[in-house]
């Protein structure tokens, strides 16, 4: 009996952060169960990066390396302040010039990062570009506003739609209002297992550890003014960075040397060995002032036996963190030593906030990933099948 044939379509590699994990994951998961799985992306993959990010083995995977770039005028803008455009630029040409050319060789196609509706069988949508870029930019570059979203729907006027996947409740929420569609949530695979390593040991000290891309939306220097309120806790920020995100972790560092402070530790590109052992000794887990979407890193640190603290918004509230306890949500950052001052106080909070962590990590364990995807690989399959025989 032949095997389907899938291929997994993530246009950017350069920086290594959830959506790269999902692709990578969701390739593995379907590889597992019999499937043919390659992935064809614009960048190489950095094997040994993924494999000491993510624990997967990138060589295992077929590779299909798509030469394409954004067309246009846009190919002549600056990178940096034009980065989101030329992006989107690059994804057009990527689903004209290659998805186009190549569906009909694969039974089913997912296309995982451009966060728009896109020609694939099943795309999966992280954070629906227009509902950011209408937050973020609407009022301020009204021109680069427009631009961007003349790109996005151009784009999905050539797509067919197919089946949507998203990650969390919040997120369907606001894919439905960008773009009128009701997503399917399946949650993204944590590695719960792996980093539940670190759950054993008691032994805490007063550490918080925050594990987030260093990119200018996620706000991370927000983290550092926390710090500074928090001087007998320790602060470790670990996060990834690429050429055109490097300056926001050395903008970082710019602000605790600028607030003078001694206890904050930032660490750049760190492997997941050397995040599991901070994770060991570190009591909370604090992210930034932002609305995860969904924030794996979040529920990686429940597995390893750190009580999370976060944005009061965005699926890692609503799906994820609420689920412990309504104690761990904040509008503002200044709000988070009254947290930790509460939890540390209270006898026997912090032991059962901890716990309860734990349990709720498990829900989105990578084995609950693969049934869930392999349940809408399957289901388009079968209806593509059927057309077929039409």
């Amino acid at each position: 009996m032949r095997r389907n044939n899938i291929l997994i379509a993530h246009a950017f590699f350069d920086v290594l952060g959830g959506a790269e994990a999902l692709a990578l994951m969701a390739a593995k998961a379907l590889k597992e169960s019999g499937f043919d799985v390659t992935i064809a992306t614009c960048t190489p993959l950095n094997t040994r990066r993924i494999k000491e990010l993510f624990g997967v083995d990138a060589g295992d995977f077929r590779v299909l390396t798509v030469k394409v770039g954004p067309s246009g005028y846009v190919r002549f803008l600056p990178r940096g302040r034009f980065s989101i455009l030329r992006r989107l630029a690059t994804y057009k040409s990527f689903f004209e010039g290659f998805l186009s050319r190549v569906n009909a060789d694969y039974d089913l196609v997912m296309e995982t990062q451009s966060n728009i509706p896109s020609p694939a069988d099943i795309s999966y949508i992280h954070l629906p570009y227009l509902t950011v870029l209408t937050n973020s930019l609407q009022r301020r570059k009204r021109v680069y506003y427009w631009l961007i979203k003349h790109y996005i729907n151009s784009i999905r006027r050539q797509a067919r739609l197919g089946r949507v996947l998203t990650n969390s409740t919040w997120t369907a929420a606001q894919v439905f209002k960008a773009y009128g569609v009701v997503a399917q949530v399946i949650y993204p695979p944590v590695d719960v297992e792996y980093f539940s390593k670190a759950l054993s040991n008691e032994c805490r000290e007063k550490t918080i550890v925050t594990v987030c891309r260093f990119t200018h939306e996620k706000r991370v220097e927000r983290v550092v003014d926390a710090a500074a309120r928090l001087r007998d806790y320790t602060f470790i920020i670990i996060g990834s960075a690429g050429e055109e995100s490097m300056s926001v972790a050395r903008r970082v560092k710019e602000r605790v040397k600028e607030l003078g402070l001694s206890n904050v530790d930032i660490k750049v590109n760190a492997p997941r060995e050397e995040v599991l052992e901070c994770f060991k000794h570190a009591k909370y887990y604090l992210h930034p002032e932002y609305a995860e979407y969904f924030g794996m890193s979040i529920v990686e640190a429940m597995a390893a036996g750190l009580v999370p603290i976060v944005f009061r918004g965005g699926g890692a509230w609503y799906d994820v963190v609420s689920k412990v306890s309504d104690l761990l949500g904040y509008r503002r950052i200044e709000e988070v030593p009254r947290i930790v001052g509460r939890i540390d106080g209270e006898r026997g909070l912090y032991e059962r906030l901890r716990e309860r962590s734990a349990s709720v990590s498990r829900l989105f364990s990578y084995s609950n990933f693969r049934e869930s995807l392999l349940k809408e690989v399957n289901y388009v399959l079968r209806i593509k099948a059927l057309v077929l025989k039409a």
